[in-house]
Protein backbone atom coordinates (compact mmCIF):
# COMPACT_ATOMS: atom_id res chain seq x y z
CA UNK A 1 0.00 0.00 0.00
CA UNK A 2 1.24 3.72 -1.02
CA UNK A 3 2.01 6.13 1.18
CA UNK A 4 -0.52 9.51 0.88
CA UNK A 5 3.04 11.31 1.79
CA UNK A 6 4.65 12.37 -1.72
CA UNK A 7 8.43 11.34 -1.11
CA UNK A 8 9.28 14.54 -3.34
CA UNK A 9 7.20 17.58 -3.91
CA UNK A 10 6.29 18.11 -7.69
CA UNK A 11 7.59 22.02 -7.92
CA UNK A 12 11.34 22.15 -8.30
CA UNK A 13 13.42 24.91 -6.35
CA UNK A 14 13.78 28.10 -8.64
CA UNK A 15 16.75 29.81 -7.17
CA UNK A 16 18.08 32.75 -8.84
CA UNK A 17 21.56 32.43 -7.49
CA UNK A 18 25.20 34.13 -8.09
CA UNK A 19 28.66 32.56 -8.04
CA UNK A 20 30.86 32.92 -5.14
CA UNK A 21 33.92 34.69 -5.01
CA UNK A 22 36.32 33.72 -2.48
CA UNK A 23 40.20 34.77 -2.02
CA UNK A 24 42.55 33.27 -0.05
CA UNK A 25 42.77 36.33 2.53
CA UNK A 26 39.07 36.80 2.45
CA UNK A 27 38.11 36.46 6.15
CA UNK A 28 35.95 33.53 5.43
CA UNK A 29 38.34 31.68 3.38
CA UNK A 30 39.59 29.84 6.31
CA UNK A 31 36.34 28.30 7.38
CA UNK A 32 35.59 27.66 3.69
CA UNK A 33 38.78 25.74 2.75
CA UNK A 34 37.91 24.07 6.26
CA UNK A 35 34.51 23.04 5.05
CA UNK A 36 35.51 21.55 1.49
CA UNK A 37 39.21 20.06 2.82
CA UNK A 38 37.61 16.49 2.68
CA UNK A 39 37.42 15.11 -0.60
CA UNK A 40 33.41 13.63 0.73
CA UNK A 41 32.40 17.03 1.22
CA UNK A 42 33.31 18.48 -1.96
CA UNK A 43 31.38 15.20 -3.45
CA UNK A 44 28.67 16.20 -1.71
CA UNK A 45 28.59 19.81 -3.05
CA UNK A 46 28.74 18.30 -6.46
CA UNK A 47 25.81 15.95 -5.71
CA UNK A 48 23.83 19.30 -4.68
CA UNK A 49 25.31 21.41 -7.64
CA UNK A 50 23.53 18.82 -9.66
CA UNK A 51 19.65 18.90 -7.85
CA UNK A 52 18.69 19.81 -4.39
CA UNK A 53 18.26 17.02 -2.75
CA UNK A 54 18.77 15.11 1.19
CA UNK A 55 21.02 13.81 3.13
CA UNK A 56 19.82 10.44 2.52
CA UNK A 57 19.93 10.48 -1.00
CA UNK A 58 23.55 11.98 -1.04
CA UNK A 59 24.74 9.23 1.27
CA UNK A 60 23.00 6.47 -1.41
CA UNK A 61 24.44 8.43 -4.65
CA UNK A 62 28.26 8.40 -2.67
CA UNK A 63 27.73 4.53 -1.18
CA UNK A 64 28.23 6.51 2.31
CA UNK A 65 26.33 6.97 5.97
CA UNK A 66 24.03 8.91 6.37
CA UNK A 67 25.97 10.56 9.48
CA UNK A 68 29.07 10.95 7.53
CA UNK A 69 26.80 13.25 4.91
CA UNK A 70 25.15 14.50 7.74
CA UNK A 71 28.47 15.60 9.03
CA UNK A 72 30.02 17.74 5.97
CA UNK A 73 26.28 18.99 5.51
CA UNK A 74 26.54 20.61 8.85
CA UNK A 75 29.86 21.68 8.20
CA UNK A 76 28.71 23.43 4.51
CA UNK A 77 26.08 24.98 6.00
CA UNK A 78 27.96 27.10 8.89
CA UNK A 79 30.65 27.80 6.19
CA UNK A 80 27.01 29.33 4.27
CA UNK A 81 27.71 27.00 0.84
CA UNK A 82 24.43 24.79 1.34
CA UNK A 83 21.12 25.97 2.87
CA UNK A 84 17.89 24.16 3.62
CA UNK A 85 15.48 25.28 1.30
CA UNK A 86 12.48 22.91 1.47
CA UNK A 87 11.34 19.76 3.30
CA UNK A 88 10.94 16.54 1.50
CA UNK A 89 8.69 13.67 3.45
CA UNK A 90 9.65 9.96 3.81
CA UNK A 91 7.13 7.11 3.02
CA UNK A 92 6.55 6.92 7.12
CA UNK A 93 5.86 10.47 7.22
CA UNK A 94 9.12 11.97 8.48
CA UNK A 95 10.36 15.29 7.66
CA UNK A 96 13.56 15.72 5.28
CA UNK A 97 15.62 18.55 5.23
CA UNK A 98 16.18 19.15 1.46
CA UNK A 99 20.12 21.03 0.80
CA UNK A 100 20.94 22.90 -1.91
CA UNK A 101 24.13 25.17 -2.72
CA UNK A 102 23.87 29.05 -1.75
CA UNK A 103 25.75 30.42 -4.45
CA UNK A 104 26.02 29.26 -8.80
CA UNK A 105 29.16 28.02 -8.30
CA UNK A 106 32.03 28.37 -5.73
CA UNK A 107 35.39 29.93 -7.09
CA UNK A 108 38.76 30.18 -5.07
CA UNK A 109 41.67 32.23 -6.28
CA UNK A 110 44.79 33.72 -4.74
CA UNK A 111 47.06 36.28 -6.53
CA UNK A 112 45.07 38.38 -8.02
CA UNK A 113 42.39 41.28 -7.25
CA UNK A 114 38.21 41.14 -7.36
CA UNK A 115 37.57 43.35 -10.53
CA UNK A 116 34.85 45.36 -9.42
CA UNK A 117 33.56 47.84 -11.84
CA UNK A 118 34.64 51.50 -11.21
CA UNK A 119 32.33 54.49 -11.44
CA UNK A 120 35.33 56.60 -11.51
CA UNK A 121 36.88 55.46 -14.68
CA UNK A 122 33.82 55.47 -16.44
CA UNK A 123 32.64 58.46 -15.97
CA UNK A 124 36.95 59.56 -16.93
CA UNK A 125 35.47 57.67 -20.56
CA UNK A 126 32.86 59.16 -20.63
CA UNK A 127 33.75 62.54 -20.32
CA UNK A 128 36.75 61.68 -22.56
CA UNK A 129 34.47 60.47 -25.43
CA UNK A 130 32.45 63.38 -25.13
CA UNK A 131 35.17 65.97 -25.53
CA UNK A 132 36.61 64.31 -28.79
CA UNK A 133 33.38 64.35 -29.84
CA UNK A 134 33.11 68.26 -29.31
CA UNK A 135 36.56 68.54 -31.35
CA UNK A 136 35.17 66.04 -34.19
CA UNK A 137 31.61 68.52 -34.00
CA UNK A 138 33.60 71.66 -34.44
CA UNK A 139 35.78 70.42 -37.44
CA UNK A 140 32.62 69.49 -39.19
CA UNK A 141 30.94 73.05 -38.22
CA UNK A 142 34.06 75.27 -39.63
CA UNK A 143 34.61 72.47 -42.47
CA UNK A 144 30.72 71.78 -43.83
CA UNK A 145 30.29 75.73 -45.70
CA UNK A 146 33.69 75.07 -47.09
CA UNK A 147 33.13 71.73 -48.92
CA UNK A 148 29.35 72.41 -49.52
CA UNK A 149 29.39 76.42 -51.39
CA UNK A 150 29.25 76.86 -54.74
CA UNK A 151 30.91 79.24 -56.72
CA UNK A 152 28.03 82.16 -57.95
CA UNK A 153 27.73 82.41 -61.43
CA UNK A 154 27.21 86.04 -61.42
CA UNK A 155 30.04 89.01 -61.26
CA UNK A 156 31.90 89.58 -58.11
CA UNK A 157 30.05 92.20 -56.03
CA UNK A 158 31.69 94.54 -53.60
CA UNK A 159 31.99 92.51 -50.53
CA UNK A 160 30.23 94.29 -47.50
CA UNK A 161 31.44 95.18 -44.27
CA UNK A 162 29.55 92.81 -41.95
CA UNK A 163 29.73 93.52 -38.49
CA UNK A 164 31.09 90.68 -36.08
CA UNK A 165 29.12 87.84 -34.89
CA UNK A 166 28.63 87.92 -31.27
CA UNK A 167 29.02 84.47 -28.85
CA UNK A 168 25.50 83.68 -28.72
CA UNK A 169 25.00 84.33 -32.80
CA UNK A 170 27.53 82.02 -32.85
CA UNK A 171 26.29 79.39 -30.28
CA UNK A 172 22.92 79.70 -32.27
CA UNK A 173 24.56 78.99 -35.67
CA UNK A 174 26.73 76.24 -34.38
CA UNK A 175 23.85 74.52 -32.97
CA UNK A 176 21.29 74.73 -35.68
CA UNK A 177 24.28 73.67 -38.04
CA UNK A 178 26.36 70.31 -38.86
CA UNK A 179 27.84 70.52 -36.16
CA UNK A 180 25.74 70.92 -33.32
CA UNK A 181 23.98 67.61 -34.83
CA UNK A 182 26.71 65.91 -35.01
CA UNK A 183 27.38 66.70 -31.66
CA UNK A 184 24.01 66.23 -29.67
CA UNK A 185 23.70 62.71 -31.09
CA UNK A 186 27.20 61.94 -29.95
CA UNK A 187 26.37 63.06 -26.33
CA UNK A 188 23.34 61.19 -26.63
CA UNK A 189 24.91 57.92 -27.66
CA UNK A 190 27.70 58.01 -24.98
CA UNK A 191 25.04 58.46 -22.24
CA UNK A 192 23.12 56.19 -23.29
CA UNK A 193 25.65 53.42 -23.34
CA UNK A 194 26.49 54.58 -19.58
CA UNK A 195 23.40 54.44 -18.61
CA UNK A 196 22.89 51.08 -19.50
CA UNK A 197 26.34 49.64 -17.93
CA UNK A 198 24.91 51.43 -14.73
CA UNK A 199 22.11 49.33 -14.81
CA UNK A 200 23.02 46.43 -15.95
CA UNK A 201 26.64 46.23 -14.89
CA UNK A 202 28.01 48.18 -12.11
CA UNK A 203 24.60 48.60 -10.11
CA UNK A 204 24.21 44.82 -9.69
CA UNK A 205 27.73 44.21 -9.27
CA UNK A 206 27.52 46.92 -6.18
CA UNK A 207 24.48 45.27 -4.93
CA UNK A 208 26.22 41.84 -5.08
CA UNK A 209 29.50 43.11 -3.16
CA UNK A 210 27.50 44.43 -0.25
CA UNK A 211 25.52 41.07 0.20
CA UNK A 212 28.84 39.13 0.24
Amino acid sequence: MSSLLPLKPTASVDRDLAPKLVGFEDDDAEQILSAVASTTARRVLGVLYDAPTTASEIATQLDSSVQNVSYHLGRLDDAELVEVVETWYSEQGREMDVYAPTNSALVLFAGAERETPSLTTALRRVFGAVGTIGIVSVLVHTRWPASTASPSPRAATPAVQQPDPTTWEMLVAFGAGPGGFVLGVGVFVVFSLFLAWYLRTYRPAQTHAQST
